[in-house]
């Protein structure tokens, strides 16, 4: 099933991009749309790993409380698992350039004012939590807004290469914004390195205001004129959709479960550095680091391999060896080893994620994938916490082996048990 043709009311059409020599499309950063949401999504998620750190940095220096910064992480979460639906919704219903530019707006405006509330009335503990809550809002606008549109903006054999470029420059971003907002926040100060972040939105906004204008003359005539039905109407037809897709619904379901158990590993991978391995921060940011690679490279193979072709077989088969790998920190406890496990484990989940949302951009109409992915989003995230509450009593009760075993046996068998449903093995496009 691929994506209709037709635009709603209000939307801009990017299109295929136009066809060189041979036939074939030109390459994606010769694509003005392409090149300008990349860039934007570069110089958002620098900016954004930044912010998070000056964040946490704030908090934990000013609170010294663990719990204290559990909670700026649901802050950012409970958002994001709220308004997420009806995001998607509003994604399938309005403009996607614009909700993006909306978004980032949205977002700058709270670091500037998060910023100059530091700096003219001091750390507040409140306002932090309402700063992190509202950009989780801002988030979960932005991304099935982006998700949905870049099926719109490269040709369909493009699609794989163009989601992993987006997902590694995301990745490689973040592994560089960390430690450049270390650096800030040693040189300028936690309330700049905030105000950067904002900047950084600022920047993506401006990218995206450049794509829309060089897609104005695109927009199908008397567009604005089509009746939109009610929005409460357009949301229950995302979930009859995916009531209607059994073997869709099985992948976001699998997820869910996946989600919550890889929490009990990722989450606690601070605590396997400093009481197993018995080494510094540094050993800590390494294996993050081998995360982030692993991740980016699974994901660019995808453009290379096309795996979206089946990819209900390719969305589970790599995430149950994803699995597997968090056995290697278990069984082979040294920096060297687990450093490697980790990166296969990311590799593999990079690869499965990215050919999942290759294959559903494809598959899913065009019309209402801005609400099946924020559906597939939403319960995704909601997984998190509890795996997180999960891993911390499994450790309390049992220590930190059991709850790592119990981590890559859950994952690996929630994602191998989809390959036993037909439904999820012929999803293809």
């Amino acid at each position: 099933m691929l994506p209709d043709a037709h635009g709603r009311a209000g939307e801009k059409i990017a299109g295929p991009p136009d066809a060189g020599s041979g036939g074939k499309p030109p390459s994606l950063f010769r694509q003005r749309v392409f090149a300008g949401l990349w860039t934007g999504s570069v110089a958002s998620s620098i900016g954004s790993s930044a912010g998070l750190l000056a964040i946490n940095w704030l908090v934990y220096t000013v609170t010294g409380s663990a719990l204290d910064i559990a909670l700026i992480g649901v802050a950012g979460v409970v958002p994001r698992v709220f308004f997420g639906v009806f995001s998607g919704t509003l994604a399938d219903r309005y403009d996607k350039l614009r909700l993006m530019v909306v978004a980032d707006v949205f977002r700058a405006a709270t670091m500037v004012a998060f910023a100059l509330s530091l700096v003219l009335f001091g750390f507040q503990y409140y306002v932090v939590l309402g700063a992190v809550f509202v950009l989780g809002m801002g988030q979960s606008l932005f991304r099935p807004a982006i998700n949905s549109f870049i099926p719109r903006a490269v040709d369909k054999e493009q699609l794989g290469s163009a989601n992993g470029l987006f997902t590694a420059a995301q990745e490689v971003a973040s592994i560089v914004g960390s430690p450049f907002g270390g650096i800030l926040i040693a040189t300028v100060g936690v309330a700049a390195t905030l105000a950067f972040n904002g900047a950084s939105y600022v920047a993506s906004a401006i990218l995206v205001v450049f794509v829309a204008l060089s897609l104005s003359s695109k927009a199908p005539a008397g567009a604005d004129r089509k009746e939109r039905p009610p929005f409460m109407r357009q949301l229950k037809d995302g979930f009859s959709y995916i009531r209607g897709e059994r073997g869709l619904l099985k992948l976001t379901l699998a997820s869910f479960g996946a989600n919550f158990f890889l929490s009990l590993f990722f989450t606690f991978l601070v605590v396997y550095v400093s009481a197993v391995l018995r080494q510094p921060a540094f050993v800590f940011g390494l294996l993050g680091a081998a995360g982030g690679l692993g991740f980016a490279v699974g994901s660019l193979l995808v453009g290379k391999l096309h795996p979206e072709r089946r990819f209900g077989v390719w969305f589970a088969f790599p995430w149950g060896v994803a699995g597997l790998c968090i056995l290697g920190p278990v069984l082979f406890p040294t920096p060297a080893t687990a450093a490697v496990f980790i990166f296969a484990a990311t590799a593999f989940g990079g690869f499965g994620n990215t050919t999942f949302f290759t294959g559903v951009q494809r598959f899913v109409p065009s019309d209402v994938l801005g609400r099946y992915l924020s559906i597939d989003e939403v319960g995704s995230l909601a997984a998190s916490p509890a795996g997180q509450v999960a891993g911390g009593l499994v450790i309390a009760a049992y220590g930190l082996g059991p709850d790592f075993v119990l981590a890559a046996l859950g994952t690996a068998a929630f994602s191998f048990s989809l390959l036993l449903f037909s439904d999820v093995r012929s999803l293809r496009v």
